[in-house]
């Protein structure tokens, strides 16, 4: 899976870009918790996804006719930006 991180040098934050590309099928998602998870755990943080919820980001991209979303990582927790 290609995606693009942004690292903030003066929070130490974050921005995980996945495009909508990337995600083919069930494996996919689980890839993008993984990639979450990773980056999640060095802020202390244990994001509760499932690949369910990864799909919901996905249609929702789509709805707004979007290509990719962004998952902000800090720490005081995750957004993601569509």
């Amino acid at each position: 899976m290609k995606i693009d991180v942004d690292i903030d040098k003066f929070s130490g934050g974050y921005k995980l870009t996945f495009p909508l590309s990337e995600f083919n099928d069930l494996t996919d998602s689980k890839m993008a918790i993984a990639i979450i998870k990773v980056f999640s755990a060095d802020m202390e943080l244990e994001p509760e996804l499932s690949p369910d919820d990864i799909d919901d980001i996905i249609d929702k991209t789509k709805e707004l006719e979007q290509e990719r979303f962004i998952v902000e990582i800090y720490e005081d927790g995750i957004e993601v930006d569509i």
